[in-house]
């Protein structure tokens, strides 16, 4: 997402890239990146993992499922968290705010090419040597509006099927000359865009792109079997003996059925009427 795109081919340079793992910026938990030799491109690493899938690599099979995959991402995102932490109310120099213990690789963030964007979320304070910033969230609500407004372009231009849920996980191709309206593809980005936010920033977000809430996300989140059915309606007093003379079945008694005379009883029944005033084939022997 973001100008980091256009950076990717710094990665074709001499250098092994570094596997690194810094804080995520909507979890904020251990995440995989992946740095280019001189730090000035940043990609996250994404992991996919399935038990029963197989994957075709050129004139290859990976038979376990698992694949890992590089996508350029904006540093913006990586350092936001920690402007909104350290700078909200006033200016620090960016090398301070980017050290941290747990994460000592967040340093490398300093030389990313990405960061010469900064003043686009902050307000840079002081001279080059200080390199103080001042988080404005004015700038960023600005800033994550465009690039989700970019994201919805992309996806409309590749006609991608937003319909199912701003939040779904799965793109599907839409069917020739279906109509999604403007803010379901901006629903759906703001969720791609949300993944790299926090909550909070990300339903400011929402507000400011006038998105409406949606009323199916606990709809959405009740399709792991916790959907409640609705409580039946209780039949008043006087109206338990019109159900009863109704067609409709009560299904608050057990239901009594109707047994229907088996076959098999009916063609004995009928052997015996043909055979009524019959002798019995042992009278053919007895003494007359």
């Amino acid at each position: 997402i973001g100008e980091a795109l256009e950076l990717s081919e710094q990665y074709t340079g001499t250098g092994t890239p570094d596997i690194v793992t810094l804080r995520h910026p909507n979890t904020r938990q251990p995440a995989v990146f992946l740095f280019s030799p001189a730090n000035n491109s940043v990609q996250e690493v994404l992991t996919f993992s399935e038990e029963k899938r197989s994957w075709f690599i050129d004139d290859s099979v990976k038979s376990d499922g698992k694949m890992h995959l590089s996508t350029p991402i904006d540093p913006i995102f990586l350092v936001l968290p920690y402007l909104r932490k350290y700078c909200h109310s006033k200016a620090q120099p960016l090398d301070q705010i980017l050290m941290d213990e747990e994460f000592p690789e967040t340093v490398r963030l300093l030389k990313s090419s990405g960061l010469k964007y900064l003043n686009l979320i902050a307000d840079r304070k002081g001279d080059e040597d200080f390199n103080g910033f001042k988080y404005n969230e004015e700038k960023t609500l600005i800033w994550l509006q465009k690039k989700t407004e970019r994201v919805a372009d992309i996806l409309k231009q590749k006609n991608i099927h937003v319909a199912s849920g701003a939040a779904s996980a799965t793109f599907v191709k839409s069917t020739v000359g279906e109509a999604v309206d403007n803010e379901a593809y901006l629903r759906y980005a703001h969720g791609i865009v949300s993944e790299y936010l926090m909550e909070d920033l990300s339903q400011k977000l929402l507000k400011y792109l006038n998105l409406p809430e949606d009323v199916n996300v606990n709809k959405r989140k009740s399709s792991s079997g916790n959907l409640q059915q609705p409580e039946a309606k209780k039949l008043k007093p006087e109206d338990e003996e019109k159900a009863h003379s109704s067609s409709v079945l009560d299904l608050s008694k057990p239901e009594i059925k109707i047994s229907k005379m088996p076959v098999q009883n009916l063609r004995e029944k009928a052997r015996a009427k043909a055979a009524s005033g019959s002798k019995s084939i042992t009278s053919f022997f007895k003494k007359s």
